[in-house]
């Protein structure tokens, strides 16, 4: 099944587009970011994961350098 957006739309300070995607059929979960190509790279282990990091990505710290993610 292909990536599905989970989320609003949010706009990040900078005026990039931020929103999360899941593949649930894969279990995979991304934030896909319009300023930040390697963003969608990231995995994360939830929707809910995704959700909070595309919500905290957009508003706070646009490096991703607190959000928690899982490694590979």
């Amino acid at each position: 099944m292909p990536f599905e957006r989970i989320s609003k739309i949010l706009e990040a300070p900078d005026g990039a587009f931020v929103y999360a995607q899941a593949d649930y059929a894969g279990h995979a979960f991304r934030v896909v970011c319009s300023g930040c190509p390697d963003l969608q790279d990231t995995p994360y282990n939830s929707s809910a994961g995704a959700l909070l990091a595309a919500s905290y990505h957009a508003e706070h710290d646009a490096n991703q350098r607190h959000v928690p993610t899982r490694k590979k």
